[in-house]
């Protein structure tokens, strides 16, 4: 009996085990026949800026329609690019895997509304010569889109506090921008400027000839629809310089033209106000003033010309020097900015910047000046001493070269061998100082002359001994007329006499004393 009941439960345990055998069994069949069913099933995506990606099913090797276009408002549907960033020419085609669309669009510039996409800095500074940042570039294009996107494009280098994150996430959906980086700080180039302009605007099948670019180069065909859109000039003489860096006043001519905004007639100055580093003789005047100053306008019918009717215009500057941060800038008597040339005994650069003429020089001074001034705290008189006393407490006392009597053009060259040196003679300190007077708004003299002086022996640059007794010995410094009255400068016999003698706006009887001969 006992061996019957238990050959009956062996008979049930395996009776379980093969029931449990063949449900595993089924659910594996049914997995396979899922996965099956699912590997048949193929998705068609289709991306759309600002839009949820649009998904059609379409099972394995049946034959899918092209999506219809989708347009989002302010744009215009060009046509759909495959995986490999080309024109899909087929409206329908076979399905034997995932296939991707992406929409490209032409881009509907704001050309209407004359808004600005250029603006001076806080102390209203242009900068026309200044290149263009990609990010600055990508703000310009997104302020002119007639669009409300909200763009969905990431890039590795644009966090969302960065000020063009939003601009740069929807021109990446555009396909305008493209990559894991942006590189937002790097200088726009020409060919980059041309070719995302054309990333929205039909290509004309036009050729053109340009004495750096021929058919082969990728970027012809962008250059191309450049010239026959009159963003830009051809000619067998004229060069693409696709790797030449944008500067603002290109940027705001391009852009003007792009816009189809008129630059004919030059606004009336009390239109525009003071473009601080800009001057109304400039060739960026006409097209910076279109693109930063806001403005009403006029088309003449006829003609076509516009004129502005209304506009906000910077504030008139009067004449006389100001400070944009520690960089000097001056405004003529006529309220034209002086650039490029000598104001008021003082050089400016092409930006309008006070200049030494030496750039390197130009930097360490302004560097300087970022540690010992504050325009806007300091009156003029307190900066003049501050970079003097700057001269007089950092540097050290080395022999160096001597000058005869009204030698002139050596300033340059011993401020810069001060400052590589760390130290130097007479005229090392004077030509510091003289360069940093200058930078504060001084018409500084600097001279080579004699005065009394210690005995001194020493080898020149060129090992020649140089002797000389204690007594009336070359020498160098600096004067400068304040007040109507001329003031005498030594930071070299202040720093040697430990500042028992003081040289700043030195007495007149030291003058004498020492029997300054120019």
């Amino acid at each position: 009996m006992i061996c019957l009941l238990v050959l009956a439960l062996l008979a049930v345990l395996a009776a379980l085990a093969l029931t449990k055998k063949l449900t595993q069994a089924l659910d594996e069949a049914n997995t396979v026949l899922q996965e099956k069913e699912d590997a048949a099933v193929m998705h068609v995506r289709y991306v759309v800026p600002g839009q949820d990606d649009i998904v059609d099913e379409v099972s394995y090797g049946d034959t899918a329609v092209l999506h219809r276009p989708v347009s989002p408002k302010g744009l215009t549907f060009l046509c759909w690019e495959n995986e490999n960033g080309l024109p899909e020419a087929q409206s329908s085609f076979p399905v034997y895997g995932d296939r991707v669309f992406r929409g490209r669009y032409a881009l509907h510039f704001e050309t209407n509304a004359h808004l600005p996409y250029l603006h001076t800095d806080g102390d209203g500074i242009v900068r026309a010569e200044s290149p263009v940042t990609r990010r600055e570039f990508v703000c310009v294009l997104h302020t002119l889109l007639n669009t409300d996107l909200e763009g969905k494009g990431t890039f590795l280098d644009v966090p969302e506090e960065d000020e063009c994150h939003d601009a740069a996430a929807v021109l990446k959906d555009l396909g305008v921008l493209s990559g894991s980086q942006l590189h937002p700080d790097a200088a726009l180039t020409r060919g980059e400027m041309i070719r995302m302009l054309c990333s929205f605007f039909p290509a004309s099948g036009d050729s053109a000839v340009f004495q750096d670019l021929t058919e082969e180069d990728a970027l012809y065909p962008c250059y191309c629809t450049a010239v026959s859109n009159g963003w830009i000039s051809d000619g067998i003489l004229v060069r693409a310089n696709p790797s030449a860096v944008v500067c603002r006043g290109e940027l705001a001519r391009v852009m003007n033209r792009v816009l189809g905004r008129g630059t004919d007639l030059h606004p009336d100055r009390r239109e525009v106000g003071t473009l601080l580093d800009v001057p109304p003789a400039s060739q960026w005047y006409d097209d910076l003033a279109e693109a930063i100053i806001p403005h009403r306008y006029r088309k003449d019918k006829k003609t076509g010309v516009e004129h502005w009717v209304s506009s906000e215009p910077l504030p008139l500057r009067e004449p006389g020097f100001f400070f944009s941060g520690v960089r000097l800038h001056c405004i003529n008597d006529d309220y034209t900015p002086a650039v490029n040339g000598r104001f008021h005994g003082l050089d400016f650069n092409r930006s309008g910047e006070i200049t030494c003429g030496d750039e390197e020089l130009d930097r360490a001074l302004l560097a300087i000046l970022e540690e010992t001034i504050d325009p806007a705290t300091m009156t003029q008189e307190e900066m003049l001493r501050a970079v003097y006393d700057y001269v007089v407490h950092n540097f050290n006392y080395a022999y160096g070269n001597m000058y005869d009597r009204g030698a002139q053009g050596w300033e340059i060259r011993e401020a810069k061998r001060m400052l590589r040196n760390g130290a130097g003679n007479c005229y090392c300190f004077a030509s510091l100082f003289y360069e940093l007077a200058r930078f504060v708004g001084y018409d500084a003299q600097i001279y080579a002359g004699f005065a009394y002086g210690e005995q001194y022996d020493y080898y020149d640059d060129d090992q020649v001994r140089v002797v000389a007794p204690q007594g009336y010995t070359p020498h160098g410094w600096v004067e400068i007329e304040i007040d109507g009255k001329n003031e005498l400068f030594d930071p070299e016999y202040e720093y040697r006499s430990y500042g028992l003698m003081q040289m700043f706006k030195a007495e007149p009887w030291i003058y004498l004393a020492y029997g300054y001969t120019k």
